[in-house]
């Protein structure tokens, strides 16, 4: 999905992902540099303010997004 950005350095997220994601207005959103990647997860409401938990770590998570990402140029194998 493609979405602008405005001057002030808004996007808008698109109403198929809030209602996927149960984002409604006034919600909390994390947002992760990946180096190179960013990446917008919502905050659970358990969980409160903050950065977000994983129950893996960020190694781990980036490594298997690599990976799969080398799967895919590779031609899906």
């Amino acid at each position: 999905m493609t979405v602008k950005i405005s001057t002030k350095g808004q996007i808008v997220l698109p109403a198929e992902l809030r209602k996927k994601y149960k984002i409604e207005s006034g919600k909390e959103v994390e947002i992760l540099d990946f180096g190179g990647e960013i990446v917008i997860v919502p905050v659970p409401e358990t969980k409160g303010r903050g950065f977000i938990k994983f129950r893996r770590k960020l190694s781990d998570i980036m490594a298997e997004y690599k990976e799969e990402e080398k799967r895919r140029e590779e031609g899906g194998r």
